[in-house]
């Protein structure tokens, strides 16, 4: 089964961890060392969560992040859905019994935006 460890080891990303309890962020991407840094306090769901959307960032030019900020953030979640999701579809028997409602719901994902994507990524997976 996938991991978010497996991906950052096969993209060559670092990972560490840190203690975040007074941190504003939960997690974040640091290019110039290819290295995602997480609370280590987050529990596994989030840190799934945090690692896969870090990973989002690995390719964003950080110059353009004040300016393309929105867009940035948008693609990062849109790749923490497509790694949560290939996850779960690994478990399953039958993706045709994939419930996206019961996806969202278990990770937390409220946004209109994150129902698209959540849709949109399993079209993309199952076909």
């Amino acid at each position: 089964m996938i991991t978010p460890e497996q991906v950052c080891f096969e993209q060559g990303i670092d990972l560490v961890y840190f203690d975040g309890r007074d941190a504003y962020n939960k997690g974040l991407y640091n290019q110039p060392h290819n290295l995602i840094a997480v609370d280590t306090y987050l529990d596994e769901i989030e840190k799934k969560k945090v690692i896969y959307h870090e990973i989002g960032h690995k390719y964003h030019n950080p110059d353009q992040y004040k300016r393309r900020r929105e867009e940035y953030e948008l693609q990062a979640d849109r790749n923490m859905i497509h790694y949560l999701l290939k996850e779960e579809l690994e478990t399953m028997d039958d993706t045709a019994n994939f419930n996206y409602l019961h996806f969202m719901e278990k990770y937390n994902l409220k946004t209109v935006t994150n129902e698209i994507m959540v849709k949109e990524e399993y079209a993309a997976l199952v076909n």
